[in-house]
């Protein structure tokens, strides 16, 4: 079964961890201390979200991802220059990060919709977790969800 939610794990991993770093970034960046301070502990849920997926795949047999896809160093770099432009920086981080976040909470779903239902079941565990990081960015940009 390892072999069959494999990708699907490391898909779920990878991503996670490239959002995670994105929060890290935008925490060093943005100039409103206590924004700092809530992308630092989304940065950590996330970091913890990501723990919870890998252990969960070692359990059933399979290797989890330990680093974001092979892009992640060049949206974020490129994320970083687009920010550092703009007039209201801290605005713009937010909305950014609540667009991705958004996009991991669609492949989450998306995964949860196909996996096995054994996998399903345990995505379904984690994806409140997942959803209460999204509801946080979401009331800073001001998205209703």
């Amino acid at each position: 079964m390892a072999l069959a939610t494999q990708p699907l794990y490391n898909a779920l991993i990878r991503r996670s961890i490239d959002l995670q770093r994105l929060c890290q970034l935008a925490a060093q960046q943005v100039v409103e201390p206590g924004l700092r301070v809530v992308l630092l502990e989304n940065a950590a849920a996330l970091e913890l979200f990501v723990l919870d997926l890998q252990m969960e795949l070692s359990a059933r047999g399979g290797r989890p991802a330990t680093t974001g896809r092979w892009r992640g160093p060049l949206q974020r770099r490129l994320a970083s220059w687009w920010a550092r432009g703009m007039p209201l920086k801290d605005t713009q981080w937010i909305r950014l990060l609540s667009r991705r976040e958004a996009v991991l909470v669609r492949h989450f779903e998306e995964a949860m919709a196909l996996a096995p239902i054994d996998t399903a079941q345990c995505l379904r565990r984690l994806a409140s977790r997942l959803q209460a990081i999204h509801l946080d960015m979401g009331m800073l940009a001001g998205v209703p969800h």
